[in-house]
């Protein structure tokens, strides 16, 4: 597997449980970043569009992750 930055990741799913993008747009995109086989880019986005978005990042945008000191 290619590497890959999560954070691109997290974005692509973000937009698919947002309804921003398809789950096609979003197989394409996430079998294009990362090389997997179109249809297992498919079955890994099709389960995301019943998630919201803070629950895809882990963390609402506005309660940022507290910093380790």
């Amino acid at each position: 597997m290619a590497d890959v930055d999560p954070k691109e990741i997290t974005k692509l799913l973000e937009e698919r449980c947002t309804g921003y993008a398809s789950e096609e747009t979003t197989a394409k995109e996430i079998a294009e970043l990362t090389g997997l086989d179109l249809d297992v880019a498919k079955a890994f986005s099709r389960g995301w569009s019943r998630m919201t978005a803070a629950q895809v990042r882990g963390y609402k945008k506005k309660e940022f992750p507290k910093k380790k000191k």
